[in-house]
């Protein structure tokens, strides 16, 4: 009896080890029929992103039918198709779950494959230790399968983020030590690159010639697989180079060279161009810098690269400006901010997309959860239940969205008047035409650099309103611009003074931009304005138990005085404008804002003094 409850256990035993044996070995197996789909999905990843996504999806829906590497293997394909179209949060979430896995499997290349896109989604975000951390993982487990392409892109990872934190000799070591795997491989292309990627580091190191050298064995590469748009590039590259290396002769030679090969290869090229407008704009050859801007600009226009579009008439209206042609510089100046304006629309939009299409996923997936719980319950009761919580669900997600979307509005309605107060025309033509006056003294030093302040100031308003927060030290650097072109204006007749209390670490606190220039203007236009010398701006920022607190003073006519010669709302004030941004942030800041009349001992006003406390995270 016990042999024979023995020999039963064994053969269950037995039988239990070959059906664990065939499971394993269906797991880890990939079915030609998935396999052929993903390789479908691969190549129309780039092309036609959306319908990868859904096509991906739908075979996770149905997940019964997927074993683990399957499974795997299908959200690393979806991970792969979000970063390369760069949603690279939603790319990262995906590659968790797939990595996690590749983990079970004991993949270790598939895992160090997945690793490297996980290092590259938080690089994108800034998540710079994150990346690192990765990118590390990536290189032990490539050194480990001894697979040199691994290798190769956990040091490319390491490189590129390096280089964003301007580590240039660690981004340098990373990238000879790729070149080093892939200069006896056969991978031509990939050696133009690396070679190209060494070179751009040492032009940041300033070591030009190890740039150029770099820049001439891709250029010889290049010629001998007779890749004529890569030997453009490389071209224009080397150009830049002698540009930045200050010998304009060869940079103009390369340039040239590269502009005659799209020719002859019948390919269209902004690079050159703006390469060339560069070039001559540094010569202070306005009129040859602007000839090849515009035909940069026109094959950006046609190639809707809005970006690059929106750099070129920088560049022009600063050639508009220094030439004296304030009609032209306003007209790019307009098309400019239209151009930004549209960026910031199709951003918009692009994130609605993708969320109506992740929500129609998510919806799907839903259904098909419920669905099956319908089946093992009692099934009316539960499609009825069904049916409440999704018409609960959307009738909550809509009021979500409406409610957030208001405050879009809003927010963005503030933004606007915020913008027109900040640089109102009076200012913006008074200014342009203080620096017309330099200008026609013959001071050309002073005028260039009085345009580049003026320039940067209406960028640093463009830039920053659209912000939540910037750091103290920018809102600083800001103010202090905006003052010194105010000075330019009325010819030095006030002076100003920023003080910071030495306890404050001005790069690390963060505050709402262009929270104090409203009443740094005030100051100026209704204190200072008509005192023709000893006027005094005063600034300070002082630490508060658990915020700032903020003083701008002024020995300017007073209030009080200037009401009587001319209506001063309190719209022009920008002080309704101020209160609001304030409320927005829902700390009861607003409470603490004074605005006081100041007088002497005999009652006469000798200025105004402003303040409030922001409180910090």
């Amino acid at each position: 009896m016990i042999l024979k409850i023995k020999g039963l256990w064994q053969l269950s035993f037995a039988i239990s080890f070959l059906m664990l044996f065939f499971a394993c070995s269906k797991q880890d197996t990939i079915h030609p029929s998935i396999e052929k789909k993903l390789l479908a999905i691969e190549q129309i990843s780039q092309t036609q992103p959306t319908q990868s996504i859904i096509t991906l999806d739908s075979l996770l829906q149905n997940s019964n039918n997927l074993n683990t590497l399957e499974r795997a293997m299908v959200l690393f394909n979806k991970g792969e198709v979000l970063y390369l179209n760069d949603k690279y949060q939603e790319a990262f979430n995906t590659h968790l779950k797939c990595n996690k896995l590749f983990i079970e499997l004991k993949d270790n290349y598939n895992e160090s494959r997945s690793l490297i896109t996980l290092s590259g989604a938080s690089l994108h975000m800034g998540d710079i230790e994150t990346s690192q951390v990765y990118a590390l993982k990536a290189l032990k487990l490539g050194l480990l399968i001894k697979d040199e392409r691994i290798e190769g892109k956990a040091y490319n990872q390491l490189f590129k983020l390096h280089f964003k934190l301007k580590d240039y000799d660690k981004a340098l070591s990373y990238i000879k030590a790729i070149d080093s795997l892939y200069s006896k491989g056969t991978d031509t292309f990939s050696i133009i690159s690396i070679k190209g990627n060494k070179a751009s580091v040492y032009l940041k190191l300033k070591e030009y010639n190890k740039a150029l050298a770099s820049f001439s064995e891709a250029m010889a590469l290049s010629q001998s697989k007779k890749d004529p748009k890569t030997l453009v590039s490389i071209l224009n590259n080397i150009g830049y180079t002698y540009i930045e290396a200050g010998i304009y002769p060869n940079a103009e030679k390369f340039l040239r060279g590269a502009i005659t090969l799209n020719k002859n290869i019948k390919s269209i090229n902004a690079a050159p161009y703006k390469g060339l407008g560069n070039l001559f704009l540094l010569k202070i050859e306005n009129d040859s810098a602007e000839v090849n801007y515009k035909k940069a600009l026109a094959i950006y226009t046609s190639n809707n690269d809005i970006k690059e579009e929106i750099e070129v008439r920088d560049k022009l209206l600063s050639i508009s400006i220094m030439n004296g042609d304030y009609t032209k510089a306003l007209n790019h100046q307009k098309i400019r901010d239209s151009l930004q304006l549209s960026i910031n629309s199709l951003e918009k939009n692009r994130l609605l997309n993708f969320a109506n299409v992740n929500y129609e996923i998510k919806q799907k997936e839903s259904e098909i959860s419920h669905q099956k719980e319908i089946n093992s319950r009692n099934q009316w009761l539960l499609v009825n239940t069904v049916l409440l919580f999704i018409l609960l669900f959307i009738a909550t997600a809509f009021y979500i969205y409406n409610t957030k979307l208001r405050a879009t509005n809003k927010a963005s309605q503030l933004e606007q008047r915020l913008l027109r107060v900040q640089m109102n025309p009076h200012f913006i033509f008074n200014t342009l035409a203080a620096i017309q006056n330099i200008t026609l003294e013959g001071n050309a030093i002073k005028s260039s650099n009085y345009i580049a302040k003026f320039s940067k100031l209406i960028r640093q308003n463009f830039d920053y309103v659209r912000k939540e927060a910037i750091s103290l030290d920018k809102e600083i650097a800001m103010i202090s611009n905006y003052i010194e072109t105010q000075q330019l204006r009325f010819n030095y007749s006030f002076s100003y003074n920023i003080e910071i209390e030495d306890t404050i670490d001005t790069s690390k606190i963060k505050v709402p931009p262009m929270l104090v220039q409203p009443f740094i203007e005030n100051g100026i236009e209704y204190g200072l304005k008509e005192k023709k010398e000893g006027g005094v701006l005063l600034l300070k920022v002082a630490k508060e138990e658990n915020g700032l607190s903020f003083i701008i003073s002024d020995n300017g006519l007073g209030r009080s005085t200037k009401a009587k010669k001319e209506k001063i709302t309190e719209e022009l004030h920008a002080t309704t404008i101020f209160l609001e941004r304030l409320k927005m942030r829902k700390k009861g800041e607003e409470k603490t804002f004074i605005i006081e009349d100041l007088f002497d001992e005999s009652n006469k006003p000798i200025g105004t003094k402003v303040f409030f406390k922001l409180k910090l995270e």
